[in-house]
């Protein structure tokens, strides 16, 4: 592709400032270290340093595009907005890699993760495993093969590669979660989105690195439903009425459990390890779905992966299935040996955090709860505040550990959240070593006992510094400490 193609191509989308030689370029990449010979180099972001660009100018990039112009005698295109850019010229490249299959994105404070696993599973049915594309928070996959990434959406360079990948292994369906930094540094600006799912939305992702305030938080998921063709919303949600008001895409479809609902759950029935509910409304009458995952805010997630899967004309047989044998790592995930009951849970905001302890207080009312949580680092601050406010509420016994503590020191985010902690009147015990305090909360408890693990989920890694330190995980741990005893 030539770079005076590319210069037009910003021109017409009100990006390009200037534009100064010529040259093909084969590959395109933000990452100095993966640079090619005759790539387009991307110099993007606030930590960028000129350094990189000499690297990736020295591995054999034959120019760049940057906001500003690192006065390097080189082909070179100077952008208005090098995060826009990216997303339009990767579109260009790769040739609209995502117009040829059907892609959904998921956005929500919670249950991203899991509605996108469960259209996984019921476009698997009905394809077959090897045609159908996932892009989650556990992990990326194009049929059977895993493909490397980062982050829960990736920047928009390697997200295209992996649609290229998809379109070119001949993959029909494909979902992905798309997170609210995806939406706002437009990491998904002109991706063709057949369907964009609207869960729900909850004060979260607040810090210094990530959002400001709530308000830019929603506006970032109010996008969404900007880049697709089927809008999905939750209309028991909070904020479905600016979702729909801010929403630009051809058509709206409402799910919820309230009578104006276009798929409305009826008939709901909860069980300690899972649901089933009936789906009536103006599309589908009266079909009865089952799954087996626990709690009531799985319902709502399941009828997102039905509208969704309906709008792509899947049979309702196959979603059936699809939704029936969905299980995934570390969500809702419950063992039960010697009278307790161990959940483990990726909840790590407000709302996910409460809806575990509402599934706890329907199944277990009696039992006595200890709830094991952390807060990671420098991001979400207000988790800081709302976890132990819940915990304090809810739990009878808090286990205070890290989780992810990145940059900051843990011992400073143990102690602010001691703090806030110390509000309530839970009686709790600190232990910086998530194994070690993941043991000592199975140990403590006794039969009858529920013991929820917050936080960590499917991970088996804890991000300290700028090192990934594996350990064995929740899940493992807690099976051990149980086998031991």
């Amino acid at each position: 592709m030539k770079l005076s193609k590319t210069a037009e191509l910003l021109r017409k989308e009100k990006l390009l400032v200037s534009t100064s030689g010529e040259f093909d370029f084969s590959s395109i990449t933000c990452d100095s270290r993966k640079v090619k010979k005759n790539a387009l180099f991307f110099a993007k972001g606030a930590a960028f340093r000129k350094e990189f660009l000499f690297s990736a100018l020295q591995k054999g990039a034959g120019g760049y595009i940057a906001e500003k112009d690192f006065g390097i005698d080189c082909p070179r295109i100077r952008v208005t907005d090098i995060r826009l850019a990216m997303p339009l010229i990767a579109k260009e490249f790769y040739q609209n890699p995502a117009a040829r299959f059907m892609l959904t994105g998921v956005t929500g404070t919670k249950g991203k993760t899991t509605v996108t696993y469960m259209l996984r599973n019921i476009f698997a049915e009905h394809f077959g495993e090897d045609f159908v594309g996932m892009i989650s928070t556990n992990e990326a996959s194009n049929g059977k093969k895993q493909i490397e990434k980062t982050g829960t959406t990736p920047e928009a360079l390697p997200l295209y590669e992996i649609f290229d990948d998809f379109a070119k292994s001949g993959v029909k369906a494909a979902v992905m979660e798309v997170s609210s930094q995806a939406l706002q540094y437009n990491r998904v600006a002109y991706v063709p989105f057949l369907n964009g799912v609207y869960l729900n939305l909850s004060p979260d992702h607040q810090s210094p690195t990530e959002h400001h305030s709530f308000e830019e938080y929603k506006n970032a998921k109010l996008k969404m439903l900007t880049l697709c063709e089927n809008g999905i919303v939750n209309i028991d949600d909070k904020y479905a009425k600016e979702v729909i008001s801010a929403a630009t895409c051809d058509k709206i479809y409402t799910f919820g459990t309230k009578e104006n609902a276009d798929f409305r759950a009826e008939d709901i029935i909860l069980t300690k390890r899972g649901a089933s509910f009936k789906v009536s409304g103006k599309y589908i009458k009266d079909e009865v779905f089952e799954i087996r995952m626990a709690g009531e805010f799985n319902v709502y997630n399941a009828l997102a992966a039905v509208v969704c899967a309906y709008l792509c004309e899947i049979p309702v047989s196959a979603i059936k299935k699809g939704l029936y044998e969905t299980e995934i790592d570390g969500r809702m995930e419950i063992i039960e040996k010697d009278g307790k009951t161990i959940i483990v849970d990726y909840a790590h905001n407000a709302l996910s955090f409460s809806a575990v302890f509402d599934y706890v207080e329907k199944f277990y009312p009696e039992s006595k709860k200890i709830c094991l949580f952390g807060c990671q680092g420098n991001k979400a601050y207000d988790r800081r505040t709302e976890l132990p406010e819940i915990a304090g509420e809810k739990a009878d016994f808090v286990v205070l550990t890290t989780d992810d503590p990145a940059k900051e020191d843990p011992g400073k985010i143990l102690d602010e959240v001691e703090d806030n902690l110390k509000k309530t009147n839970v009686k709790y015990v600190k232990i910086p070593d998530r194994e070690e305090a993941v043991r000592f909360a199975v140990s403590k408890a006794g039969k009858g006992d529920v013991v929820f693990l917050a936080g960590k989920g499917h991970e088996h890694t804890q991000i300290v510094g700028n090192k990934t330190v594996f350990y064995k995980g929740d899940m493992d741990t807690a099976k051990d400490e149980l086998e031991e005893k």
